[in-house]
């Protein structure tokens, strides 16, 4: 590997790996080590002699803005209305500017990762990269479902809590987080051999390590996020693609009967799985108790509350939530322990966490940011990967999925924005 080979790919790897054990000791923004890396980013965006901000950048950065002014305003409000700076044990300024940093270090990796592409502008080395990268998880994968079913603790040190942990979930902190990375290092390398028209032994190579690793995965995830949104709209998306090609088609065909049986583990283990814990889940039950909260937040302050002020505001609307009779069925005793402190207190989804913090504004920015990319990138040659990614990337994000350190979704993110911008025409 070259030598920016080589610092694609650890960034990358440090992207990927989402249980960081400096979380013990600066909190959670510290669960992925990118935050650690954002000063470096910055110093290299820095020595660009000309930095190329994106529609994209550009609204990203106008909706941080607004967050920090929005915060100002409902933190001045708290302040006057409780004669106090602290809700709970949090001091609300304190609280402001550490939530800010998780959008300002995405922002800061987004532009790294554009303008590395750009300078580089070696589409064969970025491919040989993300290979790279999924070769490293379907190994760390392959060894981690031999022991994850024991007693035996698989790699503990590399997780910031080292006690057994029963899932799959790679370098991530918990299952649901490793899905989002699996799609991303499926679909790519099956995306870029087919642009850059690799030949077709390294082809069928892609696709044999593509396809290994999503099902492999999938067979083994117990995510519940996951398999739902795989079985709804990832896997008929997959099967329309490879019926869209003719090379394609065939294997199809002759893969009917192992994809129905998959379908059928899949339905099953999912089916079984919600019928079991509707009314019994925690993790429902604090779920769908965030959603409703959100949802009412944004009802009554439709132009978001900010980043700190949600501690106090979010906590009022879900203990009026919680005492209707409606929610009396479900169990909600993780939620209303979170309730006691400021810690853990949010809907656990990238779009409505961001509902009840931007409001309005915060839907014009995920329309201009995330879905107006669905028809941007048609114009790329097969696009339909790329779509597949993205359209599961968005259903995660209200579903089951916050983007605070998923730096893998802003990789995508960047990179189908360097696509638009410097190669679909080229295709």
């Amino acid at each position: 590997m070259k030598v920016r080979e080589l610092i694609l790919f650890f960034v990358l790897l440090m992207a990927v790996y989402q249980d960081f054990p400096f979380v013990n000791y600066f909190g959670e923004i510290a669960r992925s080590p990118i935050v650690f890396l954002t000063p470096f980013l910055v110093l290299y965006l820095f020595s660009e002699k000309k930095i190329t901000l994106t529609d994209y950048t550009k609204n990203y950065g106008t909706y941080i803005l607004y967050l920090v002014l929005v915060s100002l305003i409902y933190t001045t409000y708290i302040l006057f209305k409780n004669k106090s700076i602290y809700v709970y044990d949090q001091n609300i300024l304190v609280k402001n500017i550490k939530m800010v940093i998780y959008p300002l270090c995405s922002l800061v990796f987004y532009q790294f990762i554009y303008t590395f592409l750009k300078r580089t502008s070696d589409l064969t080395q970025c491919f040989r990269v993300i290979l790279g990268i999924q070769w490293f998880l379907i190994v760390f994968l392959w060894f981690e479902t031999q022991v994850y079913k024991t007693t035996e603790i698989f790699l503990p040190f590399l997780h910031a809590n080292p006690e057994k942990y029963w899932r799959v979930r790679l370098l991530t902190v918990e299952s649901s987080w490793s899905g989002s990375v699996v799609v991303i290092f499926t679909f790519l390398p099956i995306f870029l051999s087919e642009y850059l028209k690799r030949k077709t032994k390294e082809k069928f190579l892609v696709y044999c390590t593509s396809a290994f690793f999503f099902f492999y995965y999938t067979i083994h995830s117990e995510s519940k996020g996951y398999l739902f949104l795989v079985l709804v709209s990832l896997l008929p998306m997959l099967i329309g693609f490879m019926y869209s090609k003719k090379t394609l088609r065939y294997i199809l065909l002759f893969s009917l009967i192992p994809i129905g049986f998959f379908l059928s583990k899949v339905y099953t283990s999912l089916h079984q799985e919600i019928l079991s814990q509707l009314q019994t889940s925690v993790t429902f039950g604090t779920r769908f108790t965030g959603y409703l909260t959100s949802i009412k937040t944004f009802v009554f302050n439709p132009f978001g509350i900010g980043l700190g002020p949600y501690v106090e505001i979010y906590t009022q609307q879900a203990n009026k939530i919680l005492q209707t009779d409606f929610m009396q069925q479900f169990n909600l005793g993780e939620i209303k322990e979170y309730l006691q402190a400021s810690k853990n207190l949010s809907s656990k989804t990238y779009f409505f966490d961001q509902l009840v913090f931007g409001g309005i504004p915060f839907l014009l920015f995920y329309y201009l940011f995330f879905i107006k990319r669905i028809k941007r990138i048609k114009k790329i040659a097969n696009s339909y990967l790329l779509r597949i990614v993205l359209i599961y990337t968005l259903l995660a994000s209200v579903f089951y999925l916050t983007f605070h350190i998923k730096y893998e979704i802003w990789f995508f993110l960047a990179f189908i924005d360097y696509f638009e911008k410097n190669e679909h025409t080229k295709a």
